[in-house]
């Protein structure tokens, strides 16, 4: 850390070449050769005043095995210190002769260049040349991309074509050789003619590339340190005297250091000095002894690198090659879960056209989107007073709730609240015993309250589809969430409440209202926001709700005023509507729910099935060996393990790789790596992603017809929101909110997170009904 403190405070960071070794999207290589890599690839090796060309044979028949074959080439000192295209072009004229030479001319083969000078690079197929070394001075290329030199001197030809897939340094060619052998070799190191190093460092500490997830591999171009005078106490002499003779005075110095401090070790010769590096231990014993001395914690093991430099381009390549493919694969699938603006649209129509289904009387019952009538025609106006009871029945827990509005300058409500649960055995046996359950607990709750046989309005929020003939009725059609209470489909839920209060003989209650939880958002917001007239609700479902014109709610007499309509939206796409943007994993959470078929845009949005999708996903990626070696955990195989609130975890900005693979390792996934973590939060993003545009795209549709409906040109509206997926989630509200500005532009959208919305809605309904019966009654 301190080096690299000195280093960045040098002002020597124009010359740091950053290499990418992996997709640019991803900044990050596995050094773990993972599936093994397998393939014929070509590299280009310049470093010097020779350069290589080599075919590199990889293989893999149970045992990996690399072959090699060779050819060097001169560069004449004439090209070296010539024009850029000169240089390039007599590369090129060597590589078609090597091509042609092995008969594979014909062949487009993928090619990694060692490229041994200082370049800083934007991608791994690009590097522009900060500065030539080592006698080099071509005109013309510094502050260039070399790779578009080499391409340009190849098409140029026109013989022979290739894939240039990588350029590296020969540091980096070194630690991936040897990495190959030893997937513990992060760091590579080169002490020849010159010295460089580079390492595996972590993305937060990059500042120089966005990102700050996994590793990525720096070449550290070390051989400047020291050239602002960072080791001027540590020179001597001699050192200074070698520096004044040098083609690049006052550049370089640690390398002059290096050179210098060995030849005071005993060696008379540079010749000597080179050919001892590459044969003799006595240096390699020295390094290895000084490092061990100053980094006592480490444990650091010296491997050899064999022909580092070609055969490590070669496995770069390598690795970028199954990388690129490997990529490639994963977009292509995920793209499936990509909508465009243009597939956003046309939701937003569809959904339109199926408003306008549900609405019409003559095409109501064959229209997904059921548009039902709740026979709320106000929202609170301030002067509603009084103590209400409600109920929240809509999961496995529901809530009785003493509510007391008090109206005037002072308005205010104040609410008691007690959660019940409701056993398996209620839920799917008999709706007598479902209702009886109910009532004991409002027993329960008035005990509890101190108002044991009060009669108090109550309103009663019961979040399934009904259809309404009036505020006080609402007819079962059919039971979500796991219910299947036997006896209530097609029968009014009020009625069954109020037998089920007289069959227990110990109260009354006056039921005037029966509302859909998001119907009660919308009152709940509207208390505090006369302009709210849309609610939504994105949890464990999504629906949502709006006031229409009369006029337009053929199923209701009376064209006078507005009524609020409860859609049922979940089950848009039951028709087919939303098929060509449904995917494979969205059918098979559709075929192994416990209703396929039905509630299908329900199951592209809410808490209840996004999960599930995302388990899909990484079910296919494995099945393919791109996620977690090809390795499938039992716990993964589990239909339901991965939660939805998982999603709202991994997303969250805040949660480190590290958290991300604890939960993975909670799946068994007990060996995921650092960039199977970003790949499982990739597909959680675009899940999550996709979800919020659905859910907004059906929202931009309601807002439109609001506004076409009091032919305004620009509507302002708020929408009460309420669902734990839409307060949870770290990203998704801000996506919805952008897909409905986007697809409506026309409608200002203010959004207004519901606190308490189902029990506090239900009891501002039935105060609102109770204001306008006494009213009447007046």
């Amino acid at each position: 850390p301190e080096f690299l403190k000195l280093y960045k405070s040098s002002g020597s960071r124009d010359l740091a070449s950053i290499t990418f070794l992996g997709q640019p999207s991803v900044f990050f290589i596995s050094l773990f050769f993972y599936p093994p890599e397998k393939g014929d690839f070509l590299a280009l090796d310049l470093g010097g005043t020779n350069f290589r060309v080599l075919l590199v044979k990889v293989s893999d028949n149970g045992k990996q095995k690399v072959e090699m074959e060779n050819q060097i080439y001169a560069i004449p000192e004439e090209l070296m210190r010539g024009s850029g295209s000169e240089l390039f072009d007599h590369i090129a004229e060597c590589l078609a002769n090597f091509l042609e030479k092995l008969g594979i001319k014909n062949q487009k083969l993928p090619l990694g260049f060692t490229f041994s000078f200082p370049c800083q690079q934007t991608k791994l197929d690009e590097s522009i040349l900060v500065s030539w070394t080592k006698g080099f001075k071509s005109h013309g290329v510094e502050g260039r991309d070399v790779v578009s030199l080499l391409r340009k001197a190849i098409k140029k030809r026109g013989d022979f074509d290739i894939d240039i897939v990588a350029v590296i340094n020969d540091t980096v060619g070194t630690m991936m050789t040897c990495g190959y052998d030893d997937h513990h070799c992060e760091i590579g190191l080169i002490v020849g003619t010159g010295t460089n190093a580079c390492y595996m460092e972590e993305m937060r500490h990059l500042e120089l590339v966005e990102g700050d997830e996994g590793r990525m591999c720096v070449n550290m171009e070390w051989g400047a340190f020291g050239d602002d005078g960072t080791l001027d106490d540590l020179r001597t002499d001699f050192d200074r005297e070698i520096d004044a003779g040098s083609l690049n005075p006052g550049k370089q110095l640690k390398n002059k250091h290096f050179v210098f401090e060995m030849i005071v070790s005993g060696f008379e010769h540079i010749h000597d000095l080179i050919k001892s590096c590459l044969s003799s231990s006595r240096f390699a014993r020295r390094l290895h002894k000084m490092v061990r001395r100053l980094v006592p914690d480490c444990d650091v093991r010296f491997l050899r690198s064999e022909d580092g430099s070609g055969k490590g381009a070669a496995m770069v390549t390598a690795v970028a090659y199954r990388l690129a493919t490997q990529h490639a694969e994963r977009q292509r699938i995920l793209d499936a879960l990509r909508l465009s603006r243009e597939q956003l649209l046309e939701v937003k129509r569809r959904m339109g056209e199926e408003i306008n289904r549900g609405l019409a009387k003559e095409s109501h019952d064959q229209a997904t989107v059921k548009m039902l009538p709740t026979y709320v025609r106000s929202t609170p106006d301030g002067t509603e007073h009084g103590d209400f009871l409600a109920l929240d029945l809509g999961g496995t827990n529901f809530r009785v709730l003493l509510v007391r509005v008090r109206g005037g300058k002072r308005r205010s409500v104040e609410m008691h609240n007690k959660i019940y649960a409701i056993p398996q055995e209620a839920m799917q046996g008999t709706g007598e015993e479902l209702f009886d359950h109910i009532v004991h607990c409002i027993a329960d709750f008035l005990e509890y309250m101190g108002m044991k046989g009060a009669s108090l309005p109550l309103g009663f929020t019961f979040s399934f589809p009904c259809h309404q003939n009036k505020l006080d009725q609402g007819i079962l059609l059919k039971w979500t969430k796991g219910f299947k209470a036997t006896g209530c489909e097609g029968e009014d839920v009020v009625s069954l409440l109020k037998d089920a209060i007289h069959r227990r003989e110990e109260f009354d209650l006056d039921v005037v209202a029966v509302v859909n939880d998001t119907v009660g958002t919308m009152m709940t917001c509207g208390y505090e926001d006369p302009l709210c007239e849309v609610g939504l609700i994105v949890g464990t479902g999504t629906n949502a709700c709006y006031m229409e014109e009369m006029q337009n709610v053929e199923l209701v007499e009376g064209d006078e005023g507005r009524m609020c309509v409860n859609m049922e939206w979940g089950a848009f796409g039951d028709h087919g509507e939303l098929d060509d943007f449904s995917t494979e994993f969205d059918r098979a959470v559709d075929d192994c729910a416990t209703n396929p078929g039905k509630q299908r845009y329900e199951k592209m949005i809410s808490g209840m099935y996004l999960g599930e999708i995302v388990r899909n996903v990484l079910l296919e990626f494995t099945a393919k060996g791109l996620l977690f070696r090809g390795k499938l955990s039992e716990r993964l195989k589990t239909r339901g393990i991965f939660e939805t609130k998982f999603l709202s975890q991994i997303e969250s900005d805040r949660l480190a790789l590290r958290q991300v693979r604890s939960i993975l390792q909670h799946l068994g996934l007990t060996s995921s790596t650092c960039d199977d973590s970003i790949l499982v939060k990739e597909v959680c993003s675009v899940v999550a992603r996709r979800a919020a545009q659905l859910c907004g795209a059906g929202l931009a549709a309601v807002v439109d017809k609001i506004r076409q409906n009091r032919n305004l040109s620009k509507l302002k509206i708020t929408v009460g929101v309420d669902g734990t997926l839409y307060k949870l989630h770290p990203h998704f509200s801000s996506i919805m909110h952008e897909t409905v500005r986007d697809l409506a532009p026309q409608c200002e959208v203010t959004f207004l997170q519901s606190e308490d919305g189902s029990g506090k809605g239900a009891a501002l309904i039935t105060a609102v009904a109770c204001r306008i019966r006494d009213a009447g009654q007046r």
